[in-house]
């Protein structure tokens, strides 16, 4: 009575999981284009990330409207799966194998995503210190001295100067 829909959902998921092995994939090549630095390459693997995104959108839609047709709402890999048990006990086997391949790709997804944004985190911080001290080689050396021609310095206060302003 179902077979079909189950045999369109089955084929939507292993869709979803080669589009989820594909986006692992293209994090995998973010993360070492991260570690060298390799910026001009990071702009067109963002586009390939946005387009694989676009996919498995698409994919997602798809299995919502065979969840409607089958359970009459949005529904779960749990779900799913129950309702095989009842309905399609032949059909929960694949469910299963494919709920766990999904989760254990998102688990993979959300590693590398955390790892990649943990890198650009770096990535910042390091630029922040590298143009820092590009600005402080070419600021004029006088702009740490106030008018009277104290020091406006507080860091590195040295013995000379705490004597001399008291």
């Amino acid at each position: 009575m179902y077979s079909t829909q189950f045999r369109k959902l089955i084929t939507i998921l292993d869709k979803e999981i080669d589009a989820y092995t594909n986006l692992r994939n293209l994090f995998e090549e973010k993360r070492e284009i991260l570690k060298k630095a390799k910026t001009d390459d990071l702009g067109v693997l963002d586009n390939k990330i946005l387009a694989m995104n676009e996919t498995i959108v698409k994919l997602n839609n798809s299995r919502k409207n065979i969840s409607e047709e089958l359970l009459g709402k949005n529904g779960s890999m749990s779900e799913f799966i129950s309702f095989a048990e009842a309905n399609q006990p032949d059909q929960k086997e694949a469910l299963m194998l494919r709920k766990v391949k999904i989760c254990k790709i998102l688990d993979e997804l959300v590693l590398l995503n955390n790892q990649n944004v943990e890198l650009i985190k770096h990535g910042i911080i390091i630029t922040n210190k590298m143009l820092e001290t590009v600005v402080n080689a070419f600021a004029p050396q006088g702009s740490i001295y106030n008018g009277a021609g104290k020091t406006t310095d507080t860091h590195d206060l040295d013995m000379w100067t705490i004597n001399e302003e008291i």
